[in-house]
């Protein structure tokens, strides 16, 4: 959220024409003058082109829209909201038909284990759009480890409460209890770093940004460990079999056995049947965790790589009829096994649907040829890094004709001389009845294609709300440390639901704490290392006094993640999902009563004097 960047009598037309208060006032201040003059307003203020990124969504309400009164205004901000869904719907879609699977075949050509997949890939995937909304303008007066700390709890309560209380698993027990105290580690360590100041604020960046790598490096060292300590049991047990049976030998091999299975769970990455999810449980109360009646299966991949192979086929057999069949955005078998309000729904996310069709490959090792569409894939290769460096590009030069930024190719085109190439080989060389061996290259240009697409989202959504709020006379601490963060943290609930309900319970935990590890590590590392916002003494200023009441919960969800983690045994129950929830929902009534000033906060009161 942006802080107003002075103050004063707003409404005086007379501060149009003082050139040093339009160059230091927020654009978010527009919405505090009368409505006769908020167009011109929003025309000559430099902030209003400065934090605007496709969209600058003050010229669209008061010189396009005209808006003269409270009626139309809030007529304007509801369509705003109806926009807000709409990015939400291009993130949901994105993320869950496109990223996870994508991820998901990173995780296993990389032979990592599970709960590392979700620390290294999705973790970071998932916090990059959102460190990428932090450094834009739209943030340039906010507190950074308010911001972070306010992430983290938001993820962990409404994330983690969603992963647990969606499907039972057991997690990996050390890791979460190592990964939740490194994460708490972080936290305490930044707060010490707001307190001193003799360390020059580049010198306690650096100290942070390196935690990362050592906090990754742990992790890739525990599961090394991990293998060895599997491969020594399995030759363990292999001698045990073949040595002289007894009662105190059988009861060693079983104890063995039963490890080295457990050992081997832990290990292992694989792709089951989704579509078995959600389906037939054992009916149970609100708070009891459901069992399911139908044990998923693992997927056969080579199985389905071939599985409509044929040497007899022609190379381009059923060529165009694949390529509509591909970008089709209604799928004729859940249309027909869907209701009247499910179909409504389909038809209204068509045209996400069909833009994200024909833009980012789909890479999935479920379906049959992984997904593979011949003419489609090739022409991705040119389609998907042009349009991407097409939005980077006219992110970066921020041309704006009346409400809308100008589309930029310059960069772009210069993607044609390698993609157009290499498009034109790829189609000589492949078959349209089985996708070609180095089709998981395919992530290379998918998961930035995504990134961005959820940058540019997270940036407008994150606009749209702050506009929201400004419109209903909240506080702008307030909406920074609860709408705006719930807003920014969408991708990642979506991410960790998704995750959690195809069975990667483990993979969806490991993200939800690596990616607040990344979070808060990046996030103030960079600040303190930039040095954009320092106070009197040169230190840089990272929260402010609601951080206090922030700090508080997110310690007290990190200790009681802990506490019902040991009680349960790592074992992820609905109960736990519906407590964490629960610390979500007190947390938000605790800062409605700050905002109302029905009680006071965690910070010092210069008006309360201590007895």
């Amino acid at each position: 959220m942006i802080y107003l960047k002075t103050s004063g009598n707003l409404s005086s037309y007379g501060f149009l024409n003082v050139t040093n208060f339009l160059q230091n006032v927020s654009c978010w201040s527009v919405m505090n003058i009368h409505y006769i003059h908020r167009c011109e307003m929003a025309s000559r203020m430099p902030d209003c082109r400065y934090i605007s990124n496709f969209f600058n969504y003050f010229l669209l309400m008061y010189c396009t829209f005209k808006i003269n009164n409270k009626i139309t205004e809030v007529l304007v901000l509801l369509m705003f909201a109806l926009l807000y869904c709409l990015f939400l719907c291009i993130v949901y879609v994105a993320i869950g038909n496109y990223f996870l699977p994508t991820l998901k075949i990173a995780a296993l050509r990389l032979r990592i284990n599970e709960y590392l997949a979700g620390v290294l890939l999705v973790g970071v995937a998932t916090a990059t759009p959102d460190l990428l909304v932090n450094t834009a303008p739209v943030r340039a007066q906010s507190y950074t480890f308010n911001i972070a700390m306010s992430s983290c709890l938001t993820i962990i309560c409404l994330s983690g409460g969603a992963v647990c209380f969606i499907r039972p698993f057991k997690m990996n027990g050390h890791c979460v209890f190592r990964d939740l105290l490194f994460l708490l580690f972080v936290v305490e360590l930044v707060r010490l770093f707001i307190k001193d100041t003799y360390l020059k604020p580049w010198v306690k960046g650096v100290m942070i940004m390196v935690i990362y790598p050592v906090y990754i490096i742990i992790n890739i060292v525990d599961m090394l460990l991990l293998r060895l300590e599997i491969r020594k049991l399995r030759r363990d047990v292999e001698y045990m079999r073949q040595s002289q049976a007894s009662i105190q030998h059988n009861r060693v091999l079983a104890e063995k056995v039963v490890q080295l299975a457990t050992l081997e769970e832990e290990d292992e990455i694989q792709f089951f049947e989704t579509k078995l999810f959600g389906k037939k449980t054992f009916k149970t109360g609100f708070f009891v965790t459901p069992k399911p009646l139908i044990r998923h299966k693992e997927i056969d991949v080579e199985s389905n790589r071939i599985a409509l192979h044929s040497k007899d086929n022609s190379k381009n057999l059923f060529l165009f009829s694949d390529f509509f069949h591909a970008i089709n955005p209604i799928n004729p078998e859940v249309w027909y096994l869907s209701g009247g309000g499910a179909r409504f729904l389909i038809v209204l996310t068509a045209p996400v649907n069909f833009m994200l069709r024909l833009l980012i490959p789909y890479v999935d090792y479920q379906r049959a040829k992984h997904g593979w569409t011949k003419l489609l894939n090739c022409l991705q290769i040119v389609l998907t890094p042009f349009v991407s460096t097409s939005l980077v590009e006219s992110m970066i030069y921020n041309r704006h004709s009346a409400w809308y930024t100008v589309p930029q190719f310059k960069l772009a085109v210069w993607t044609l001389v390698i993609t157009v190439p290499l498009a034109i080989t790829v189609f000589i060389n492949s078959r349209t009845d089985i996708p070609p061996s180095y089709q998981f290259l395919y992530v290379v240009i998918s998961i930035p294609a995504v990134i961005i697409l959820c940058w540019i989202c997270a940036w407008e959504m994150d606009a749209l709300i702050t506009i929201m709020g400004i419109g209903l006379d909240l506080e702008p601490s307030f909406m920074s440390i609860t709408f705006n963060t719930v807003s920014g943290a969408a991708a990642d609930f979506i991410s960790h639901v998704h995750l959690a309900e195809h069975g990667y319970g483990k993979m969806a935990f490991g993200a939800i704490i690596g990616g607040s590890v990344f979070n808060i590590v990046i996030n103030v590392g960079t600040e303190l290392v930039k040095q954009t916002k320092l106070d009197a003494n040169g230190q840089v200023i990272l929260f402010d006094t609601t951080g206090e009441t922030i700090y508080i919960f997110l310690v007290i969800t990190i200790v009681t993640t802990l506490w019902w983690s040991l009680t349960f045994n790592f074992v992820a129950r609905r109960s736990a999902g519906v407590f964490m929830w629960s610390l979500f929902i007190l947390f938000i009534f605790y800062s409605v009563a700050i905002e109302f000033e029905w009680v006071h906060g965690f910070e010092d009161s210069p008006h309360i004097v201590p007895s």
